[in-house]
């Protein structure tokens, strides 16, 4: 039904030495899949000494490395220099793909740029236990993808599941990448792979998300995704301010990019608000709070949630 060897997939590693064996040996026998390109970021640990044994291992695997430390965009960006497949996708370093899960998104590739399946996830100290999809029961499948669904998935709403699309690994035909020179924002090492689908979906792609096939996410507490500093927001804040000035946008979406990233600028203003407190710094603290009325809601949220952490609970615990 479909020619072999037909997607690359490219890992970005860094200090992946208890995972990368795991992830490179899920998809290296695939029959659809002929690079597994990998970019090691710079390990400090023995990640780059097991990569060279799996390339040798393994013809589909090549092996390349950064000068400097420079996130996953980079490392991935290098990547798809090195790529020659008709599709392309992104496998993390600590998670692994399913034997079959190619074969399902490419059933759905007719006239479509990127397919997506729903996420498995699993916890990381607990590797045995059932799986759960991100999506599941609550999203109708297959479904096409608007730009604007897309970019509501990822706004949290009072008192509604977020879905969170910014986290899906679809294929993605690389031909439609380089015909719209689109790589990833090397200066973003958080929601770079939404602010790509984001473009993708500008630049007219047509996004199918299918139920989950085999993707599987292991959940970690120290995640980078789960670990936000304030420079990462601020970078993912502006990329919605910058996608905002383009002109092909309808009013709603452009309405919608401005809402995730107030959604995002209200967490910058608790941190600025937060550590110019312990700091001292009563200007920064006001200008934290004047930000926005949606700022000041949620500064007065965290601190209600700080107060009774510090102050009930341990009154509670005496």
């Amino acid at each position: 039904m479909f020619n072999n060897n037909t997607i690359a997939v490219i890992i970005a590693a860094y200090n992946a030495e208890k995972t990368i064996v795991r992830a490179v040996e899920s998809v290296v026998d695939d029959e659809f899949v002929s690079q597994v390109i990998v970019v090691d970021d710079c390990s400090s640990d023995s990640t780059m000494q097991m990569l060279a044994g799996l390339q040798k291992q393994f013809t589909k695997v090549s092996v390349f490395s950064t000068d400097i430390n420079s996130g996953p965009a980079k490392a991935r960006n290098i990547a798809l220099t090195k790529c020659t497949a008709k599709w392309v996708t992104v496998l993390d370093s600590d998670d692994y793909i399913e034997r079959g899960r190619f074969k399902k998104l490419l059933a759905h590739s007719e006239g479509i740029e990127l397919i997506a399946d729903d996420k498995f996830r699993i916890n990381e100290n607990d590797t045995t236990s059932r799986k759960t999809a991100m999506l599941g029961k609550r999203q109708k499948f297959p479904t096409l993808i608007s730009l604007s669904d897309f970019i509501e998935s990822n706004i949290t709403k009072k008192g509604e599941f977020r879905k969170e699309l910014g986290f899906i690994k679809p294929i993605i035909k690389r031909h439609f990448l380089l015909e719209n020179n689109l790589t990833y924002q090397e200066n973003m090492r958080l929601g770079e792979d939404y602010e790509l689908y984001c473009r993708c979906l500008i630049f007219g792609a047509k996004l199918k998300l299918i139920e989950a096939s085999g993707y599987v996410a292991v959940v970690r507490q120290n995640s980078l995704s789960g670990n936000h500093s304030k420079k990462d927001l601020i970078k993912l804040r502006d990329c919605d301010y910058e996608l905002a000035k383009i002109e092909s946008l309808t009013s709603h979406e452009r309405k919608l990019l401005l809402r995730h990233a107030q959604s995002i600028n209200i967490k910058v203003q608790w941190i600025c608000f937060y550590s110019s407190i312990k700091n001292k710094n009563y200007k920064t603290t006001i200008k934290s709070i004047t930000n926005s009325l949606s700022a000041f809601i949620f500064i007065l949220k965290n601190l209600k949630t700080q107060f009774f952490i510090r102050v009930v609970r341990r009154r509670l615990n005496k």
